[in-house]
């Protein structure tokens, strides 16, 4: 397995957020991931697929990547190369690059009533009804103002149970973790919050969330985390 041992957590202030983003590589490169960061938006920036970056080191696809740790991104041909070697038969290469705005359109039944679906890279993830429906017309807006979409970083990163919200506090306070509060008192299990992939997602809610009920109220020294005030 190729993934390299993770690194000290990041906590990033509002003012420093990081500005670079992943390049294309022509070569297996090392790469520190950042906050916010995660397997999809590494592999699209580097036109690959997230199942190649997964599959060259080691991970499933849907793995949760925590700040500072290392993975290789694998050039086009060394990504076919450990596709192939994995039973793969599907290309290395992405579309992402060229429409950024796609994201999976299938559904699955809520997971607990009264929730409502918005689109993201790692299939349909859920908010609670007001909430779902003015993130989804913001996004709208986003694509139209700025062509930025909008999306959480992960698939615990909008709507979570309970236990997903236990697991991620026990791996904070492990350190495997980032900041995550203990269970029962996360707005993500109301399904009123979103964690958000990139800093220039944040800048969007910043700029145009105030009309849809979304902004920053909770997690100071947390970027990504934003909530519908309703």
């Amino acid at each position: 397995m190729r993934r390299r041992g993770t690194g000290a957590l990041l906590l990033v202030g509002l003012v420093l957020w990081p500005l670079a983003l992943a390049s294309t590589v022509y070569a297996e490169a090392a790469h520190v991931v950042a906050p916010g960061e995660t397997l999809w938006s590494i592999a699209a920036a580097n036109n690959l697929t997230t199942r190649t970056v997964a599959v060259f080191n080691g991970l499933p696809e849907d793995a949760q990547l925590l700040a500072g740790e290392t993975i290789e991104v694998p050039t086009v041909d060394e990504g076919a190369t450990a596709l192939a070697s994995s039973g793969y038969t599907t290309t290395a290469t992405s579309t992402a690059t060229t429409s950024t705005t796609s994201t999976a359109t299938t559904t699955s039944p809520a997971p607990v009533p009264g929730l409502s679906p918005i689109p993201s890279p790692y299939g349909t993830l859920y908010l609670a009804a007001a909430a779902a429906g003015a993130w989804n017309a913001m996004r709208d807006e986003s694509l139209r103002l700025y062509g930025q979409d909008l999306y959480p970083s992960g698939m615990l990163s909008a709507y979570r149970t309970y236990d997903q919200q236990a697991e991620l506090y026990n791996l904070y306070l492990s350190g495997q973790g980032p900041p995550a509060n203990p269970p029962g008192t996360s707005s993500h299990e109301l399904g009123t919050a979103v964690d958000v992939a990139t800093p220039e997602m944040r800048w969007v809610v910043d700029q145009i969330g105030y009309q849809y009920g979304w902004g920053k109220v909770h997690g100071p020294y947390e970027w990504w985390h934003v909530d519908y005030l309703g």
